[in-house]
């Protein structure tokens, strides 16, 4: 008989996170032949292209006395340490000592299988063998790969906050109302009725709105004629990887614009306990082509980070016992994140506890509703 499972932490703030999942860790821009180190998940990775364009990850630590290789240089296809010249491979297998002939036969650094995808790249941390791509959400669906639509990719936002704060600050939609007043709606999300949708590790939010003022910002970026629309606003949250706002308009006074659709779309990567990174992308109908559109969103999303460092700060102040929490009818997009969550790891502990591999959850590909539940 095999030991009780230890129960997975889901409180934001301390929570933990599984390993085996794909994770973005980097716009396909930012990996070259220069050496570039970026935490995920608690582990440095040192990252860089081969001669031939391929995308390497490595664990970024020299075996021989703990330099970071990301500190040494590329030589061809081999990263030289720049501590004592240990040169490795992009299998990661130390060829060269150069203090003597003999290698030992051993001696290597782990290499995270990297899969390149649209404009990002996609890590997984935990047991290469789990390695499939198929469980790299759809890009398609997303709207990256939708042909359909012009898909930009725009910046990074690095927040010093637990992973789960910055994912339940995106699966919640009641905040815009009032950290983002102004920019995403005119005062309604917060009271408006909501309905819940799960579809495997896809959850789902969703709110309406008839004839509704248009904020100066989403009329700009859409090219409205009007001042008044109908949208459908939804998050949907994939997992903990991945999340996107899905904005459709119409012009109830134009009906000859037809449907406007707009997805920001933000990879979440927890970089360790406290850190995490927010990778956001576009991919809408009309191609917005303001010169300050990034800046003017980056903007609007500085404010989350704020509010979310004060939160985490304010966690490791008073610690998890002074910091309960009451959860309302808007939190069940969040709440049922975490059950989600708590599933993963602990399948994995399950998994190390009993000496076998796990089996990875999928979310099925067609669009059938698993459950909904609506919120009045």
């Amino acid at each position: 008989m095999t030991d009780q499972v230890e129960k997975a932490c889901v409180i934001p703030g301390m929570a933990e996170y599984p390993r085996n999942h794909w994770y973005v860790i980097a716009f396909s821009r930012e990996v070259g032949r220069a050496l570039m180190r970026r935490d995920c998940l608690g582990d440095p990775v040192l990252l860089y292209r081969t001669a031939e364009g391929e995308p390497i990850a490595l664990f970024d630590r020299c075996p021989h006395r703990g330099m970071p290789l990301s500190m040494g240089r590329l030589l061809g296809d081999v990263v030289q340490c720049g501590y004592h010249g240990f040169e490795y491979d992009s299998a990661g297998v130390c060829i060269k000592v150069p203090s003597q002939d003999a290698v030992p036969a051993t001696m290597c650094v782990h290499r995270y299988p990297l899969v390149e995808k649209w404009q990002w790249l996609w890590i997984w941390m935990g047991d290469p063998a789990l390695a499939d791509p198929a469980l790299i959400p759809d890009h398609r669906e997303l709207g990256l790969e939708d042909p359909s639509l012009t898909s930009e990719p725009y910046f990074i936002l690095p927040i010093d906050a637990n992973y789960l704060l910055a994912l339940e600050n995106l699966v919640d939609a009641t905040h815009i109302t009032y950290l983002h007043e102004g920019n995403f709606d005119t005062g309604n999300v917060a009271a408006a009725p909501a309905r819940l949708e799960q579809q495997g590790t896809l959850v789902r939010m969703i709110r309406e709105f008839k004839n509704e003022p248009v904020p100066p910002m989403i009329r700009e970026m859409l090219s409205l004629k009007g001042d008044r629309v109908d949208r459908s606003l939804i998050l949907d949250n994939y997992s903990l990887n991945m999340f996107v706002v899905r904005f459709i308009f119409t012009e109830p006074d134009y009906p000859e614009t037809g449907e406007r659709v707009n997805n920001l779309v933000i990879a979440v990567t927890p970089g360790g306990p406290k850190s995490v990174y927010q990778f956001a992308a576009m991919a809408q109908t009309i191609p917005d082509r303001r010169p300050n559109r990034i800046q003017e969103l980056e903007t609007v999303l500085r404010q989350d980070k704020v509010a979310l460092e004060a939160i985490q700060q304010m966690f490791d102040q008073l610690g998890p016992e002074r910091c309960p929490e009451f959860s309302v009818k808007a939190d069940a997009n969040s709440l049922r994140t975490r059950s989600m969550i708590a599933e993963m790891v602990e399948a994995e502990r399950a998994t190390e506890s009993n000496g076998a591999r796990p089996k990875p959850l999928r979310r099925r590909s067609d669009r059938a509703v698993a459950s909904e539940r609506a919120f009045r």
